[in-house]
């Protein structure tokens, strides 16, 4: 079949970066003792293992798993694309056993990948280099590393040892050294990628020395594997670079708690997902600037054998960063409350729809797999490729097309600024101050420096107006009217029939809300010369409007998007995402998130109707008897917003205010955190830190409502950062939870921790002024300053509700003295208007606090309004009962409440009051 539009070099090199990819894939058959009794090891060894002689004439193979590698890769091929007897450019092609030619094979894909720690050809040395530039090492070290057996500082070898969390180790300011690798406490548990496996546990409860205990999990982890790998569609093999993503999120969920290393005293920290990953990139970078600069014999082999071109700049990292999101998603029209629910999902699918097809068109333009893109997270990507004359021209041309697009299609109220950075072999290596003690801002840690600044660059150039002098928006035609759903942009299609006049881009953004309510849970991404194909099938939801020269569309299932092998075989079917979220049956969080597609976690939790809310009609404020949505529909804003009103006391009516919570945060200081918070950076670890900041937010959190908040709704969620609307009071929980369960993360390390805005708003308001008013209240948390974690940086690590801020370790007094609070009301009758009246006593409480002494008198003011409420109201009980309940308001109230917990005693208030309130 006639493939299209491919560029040229794109199959070779992938097969580069899939030899680099599974270099280590012998890691995991050793330790799962898949080849211990292969009649081939011995020969393997030999080959592709470092030989170590001791006195007479004795000696040892090192890192046996390069052998491995080899003999695993025999055993997955039947399920890889065909490597053999065709066209395996770079390589030599693979040859069946027994062929004439198969001992001149010297150069195979399979040698490559197995004789990185024995290099020879140019081949083998530019997966050699690409391993030991992600790793950092420096030639000394690599050297040691190199000639060292397989165990830790702890004692513990490849088999036994789990990977350590890198949260554990992060610090930031003075928040004091990093312990011993013996005296940290967290571990990984060796599962399948799963939301419960994303969390350490203590290393006693999954570390040991029992190597057949940890065998055995190293084997029964690799079954699994072997079993998954047959799930990937069998059309989808016959074209690599489609196949090579979805193994991709295979290898991530088998492999994404294994420690890629465990020789020479090295931390086991960075998992074997991560270097794979980082490795591949590397290498096709490499190899692709050595073939454009023509220096692929044996003296390119030898400089990089002696590291004596390691300060060529062969490397270009390309940032991508999608900014106005919050402009984009909340944008409003006429018509916006309507569809709220639906557009809100649709622009947060579409932001990331946006990054991932802005990347995918500057890998495809460039010729590199899906692997060169390490970091793709919240509206960023970071891609590895080579410094080259051709890729420099050929991203400023992408710039200039991404600019036109938005301009064209979002009157640039968003997109995708590109920032590169060029980088030597030198560049990513840890290097040394002069002291030699300790990591300086040198090497990779002065690399990732630089692609900050430049990206910062980016950010305020957008578009190149100043530069370009053209006139913008000259061509806006607004016969039509606004778009009813985004007021700013021109509508192409005029209002008839009942609809509005409209935009593409708003359209779109409306049916991807419809195809994630109605369950389609894949997507196919396809040149735009195969548009035709995909109004041909079932269950299949086309979009609208182009994207960066892809059309998509949305399928339910596998035998739906199964039917597109055509598509597959000519290479009009670039990608084919799975973005089904963790299932909401799945009650411990141990299913493995794999079903045979590339992943993509990109889609949030959001709430759908039961279709039984009308029986409870009552309940639902402002939500006619029609209005009410059909079992499996988004559950609409108005709805959400009575869900924490109960049954009232005879169980004839409802109690409390309809409402919306509104919750945004972030990570703190992460930036300063990425920077130094890791006292040797790595490439890897960097690409690996991204990847587990953003598995909370856009995994794990979304288990986590689907499981437990079922009634809250993700605006977006991924990176460091969150946007979930819901009942006010549950949005409040939410909080305090996610807080709890980051800190579990994050390894109990105090250092991390995120702050949190929360708006309380009725339901009836505009979406875009519920952002605003959550971004103040974040903005406040921010300026958390009590209790300060360190003399150098803010403590933040705080929330903010109903305007007072509060660091999040005296959330729990709040809960504990609101549940006080209704006890009191229950018990001695609390009236709404002597709770009402506290906020007065809480204002002067503050403002005494502030050095207001006449403020001081609240206390006796507030002594004397409670004995007037016991006297006045709670009538026909004997005097020494009336001063036992004066002195229990008095202390609950007045001591343990205002006193000790001051204006954060509003919070306290304004929870009971509108808990208590009729409607």
């Amino acid at each position: 079949m006639t493939r299209h539009d491919a560029h040229p070099l794109q199959e070779a090199t992938t097969r580069v970066a899939l030899a680099a990819y599974l270099h280590d894939l012998g890691k995991f058959a050793e330790r799962a003792g898949a080849h211990a009794q292969d009649p081939r090891l011995d020969a393997h060894l030999t080959l592709y293992c470092p030989f170590h002689e001791e006195a007479k004439g004795r000696g040892w193979h090192s890192h046996r798993h390069a052998a491995h590698t080899a003999l695993a890769f025999d055993t997955i091929e039947p399920w890889l694309p065909p490597l053999l007897g065709r066209e395996s450019a770079p390589y030599a092609p693979r040859r069946r056993a027994g062929d004439a030619a198969a001992a001149d094979a010297t150069d195979s894909l399979i040698n490559a990948a197995a004789a990185h720690h024995r290099p020879d050809s140019f081949l083998q040395w530019v997966i050699a280099t690409a391993d030991r530039v992600a790793s950092g090492f420096e030639r000394e070290e690599f050297e040691k590393y190199n000639h060292a057996k397989d165990e830790t500082r702890a004692g513990l070898d490849h088999y036994t040892a789990r990977q350590l969390t890198l949260f554990e180790q992060m610090r930031l300011g003075s928040g004091g050294s990093v312990p011993d690798e013996k005296a940290l406490r967290w571990r990984y548990p060796l599962r399948t990628l799963s939301p419960a496996s994303l969390f350490p546990a203590k290393a006693a409860q999954c570390e040991g020395r029992d190597r057949d205990a940890a065998r055995q999990e190293y084997a029964r982890l690799w079954q699994w594997f072997l079993e998954a790998i047959k799930l990937i569609p069998q059309a989808h093999r016959q074209q690599l670079p489609l196949w090579f993503d979805h193994f991709d999120s295979l290898w991530l969920a088998a492999t994404q708690a294994i420690p890629a290393a465990t020789a020479f005293n090295v931390k086991p920290e960075v998992s074997l997902y991560d270097h794979s990953r980082t490795t591949a990139a590397l290498a096709a970078a490499l190899w692709r600037w050595h073939e454009a600069a023509g220096q692929t014999d044996a003296s390119a082999a030898g400089r990089l054998r002696e590291r004596s071109d390691y300060r060529e700049p062969k490397f270009l990292l390309i940032q991508g960063d999608f900014f106005g999101i919050q402009d984009f998603i909340f944008a409003s029209g006429g018509d916006t409350r309507k569809q709220a629910a639906k557009l809100l999902r649709g622009r947060s699918f579409q932001v990331s729809l946006f990054t991932e097809l802005a990347a995918l068109r500057i890998l495809d333009a460039l010729g590199l797999p899906a692997t060169s893109q390490v970091i793709n997270a919240a509206g960023k990507f970071l891609i590895v490729a080579p410094h080259t004359p051709e890729v420099l021209a050929t991203l400023a041309d992408l710039r200039s097309e991404f600019d036109a697009w938005f301009l064209r299609h979002t009157f640039g109220l968003a997109g995708m600024g590109l920032a590169w950075q060029d980088a030597s072999c030198e560049d990513f290596l840890l290097r040394k101050d002069s002291t030699g003690d300790k990591a300086a801002e040198r090497g990779f840690a002065a690399l990732r420096t630089r692609l900050v600044e430049q990206l910062d660059r980016a950010k305020h150039a957008r578009f190149d107006l100043c530069r370009s002098g053209a006139r913008v928006f000259s061509d806006a035609d607004y016969r039509f009217g606004p778009c009813a759903f985004n007021g700013r942009l021109p509508a192409d299609q005029a209002a008839e029939h009942g609809a509005a006049a409209s935009c593409a881009l708003s359209r779109d953004q409306i049916a991807i809300g419809r195809a994630l309510v109605d369950r389609f849970e894949r997507l196919l991404i396809v040149r735009e010369t195969g548009t035709e194909l995909l109004h041909s099938g079932e269950r299949l939801q086309p979009l609208e409007l182009p994207l960066f020269g892809y059309r998509l569309a949305f399928t339910a299932h596998e035998e739906a998007s199964g039917r597109f092998g055509v598509l597959a075989a000519t290479g009009l079917l670039r990608r084919c995402f799975d973005f089904s979220l963790p299932g909401a049956d799945d009650a411990d969080g141990t299913m493995p998130l794999w079903n045979g597609y590339a992943r993509r976690f990109i889609s949030g939790y959001v709430p759908r109707a039961s279709g039984s809310e009308n029986r409870l009609s009552g309940r639902y404020v402002g939500v006619a008897q029609d209005d009410f949505p059909e079992a499996g529909d988004l559950a609409p804003f108005d709805l959400l917003a009575s869900e924490d009103r109960q049954p009232d006391e005879s169980g004839s009516g409802w109690l409390g205010v309809a409402a919306l919570g509104v919750l945004k945060g972030d990570i703190d200081n992460l930036g300063e955190l990425f920077r130094i918070g890791l006292q040797q950076p790595t490439f890897a670890k960097h690409a690996a830190l991204s990847r587990q900041v953003n598995a909370f937010f856009a995994i794990y959190l979304s288990w986590l409502l689907a499981r437990e908040f079922p009634k809250v709704y993700t605006v977006f969620a991924g990176g460091d950062d969150f946007f979930l609307v819901g009942p006010w009071r549950q949005v409040q929980k939410l909080a305090w939870r996610m807080r709890c369960e980051f800190h579990r993360y994050v390894a109990e390390n105090g250092d991390l921790h995120f702050s949190a805005g929360v708006a309380t708003q009725k339901p009836g308001a505009p979406v875009h002024v519920l952002a605003e008013l959550a971004e103040e209240a974040l903005a406040l948390a921010k300026q958390c300053r009590e209790p300060a974690s360190s003399p150098v940086q803010p403590a933040k690590n705080a929330v903010t509700c109903f305007g007072q801020t509060v660091p999040w370790s005296q959330w729990l007094h709040l809960e504990g003295a609101l549940d006080r609070l209704g006890v009191l009301r229950r018990d001695a009758g609390l009236s709404t208007g002597y709770v009402y009246g506290l906020l007065r006593f809480v204002d002067l409480c503050r403002r005494e606090r502030e050095g207001d002494p006449e403020a001081a008198m609240w206390r006796a003011r507030f002594k004397y309004r409670t004995r007037r409420f016991v006297v006045d109201r709670i009538r026909g009980l004997d005097e020494a009962t009336r001063q036992r309940r004066f002195n229990e308001l008095a202390t609950d109230i007045g001591v343990n409440g205002i006193d000790k917990l001051g204006a954060n005693y509003r919070i306290v208030l304004f929870n009971h009051l509108y808990q208590f309130r009729d409607r």
